[in-house]
């Protein structure tokens, strides 16, 4: 499999030749894009602009220009929504990549900060070796769910995360509960894609 030094990256190609799909289309989210071949259906591999980490990016997101990362790539942060602001469910990931960090506490306590409240945290099954997983849900209303995960690994590098599924405000809180569930399990399935890469993107 090329490692994308070997062909043009997606950045470099001429945008009829890519997929047409907003990950592609996008010229600043074309940036993050890793490759043109699927990790799955529906999703692409991202590489974030530090080098730190890779994710499955749903093919139908754009990653906002208000991303950045530092010069010392050792802290990045990372937005992406929905392309179409008026789909039914909305999903904003914000992503903050953190290297070196050792110590959970400390970044649990932190994310508690942000959320404005203590964060009850629990484990899921990472999908790679040596990597941690931990998620907390908050619902501050009928129309928002909130969940936040804390990824980290044995060489203290780490991700907080907080993605906020919106309901559109035609949607009634049933229907509302329902599509945030589906759109629950697909923000998982991307946290748990989050894969660190050593300090020369490997």
């Amino acid at each position: 499999m090329s490692n994308g030094k070997e062909s043009l990256s997606p950045s470099e190609m001429d945008p009829n030749d890519l997929p047409d799909v907003p990950a592609f289309q996008d010229e600043y989210t074309r940036e993050y894009m890793q490759s043109t071949e699927k990790v799955k259906d529906g999703y692409y591999p991202l590489i974030s602009k530090t080098n730190g980490f890779t994710l499955h990016f749903p093919e139908d997101m754009v990653v906002d220009d208000t991303s950045n990362a530092q010069p010392d790539e050792l802290y990045e942060s990372l937005i992406f929504h929905y392309e179409d602001n008026d789909i039914a469910a909305m999903d904003e990931f914000t992503i903050h990549y953190i290297s070196p960090v050792s110590d959970i506490e400390w970044s649990k306590d932190y994310m508690n900060r942000r959320a404005g409240q203590e964060l009850i945290f629990e484990k899921i099954d990472a999908d790679y070796e040596n990597q941690y997983i931990e998620v907390a849900e908050i619902k501050p209303d009928d129309s928002t769910l909130t969940l936040a995960a804390l990824i980290w690994n044995d060489n203290d590098q780490q991700t907080q995360v907080f993605t906020n599924i919106i309901c559109r405000k035609d949607i009634d809180k049933d229907e509302c509960a329902s599509l945030q569930e589906k759109e629950r399990e697909k923000v998982l399935d991307v946290f748990k894609s989050i894969k660190f890469l050593d300090d020369k993107g490997k």
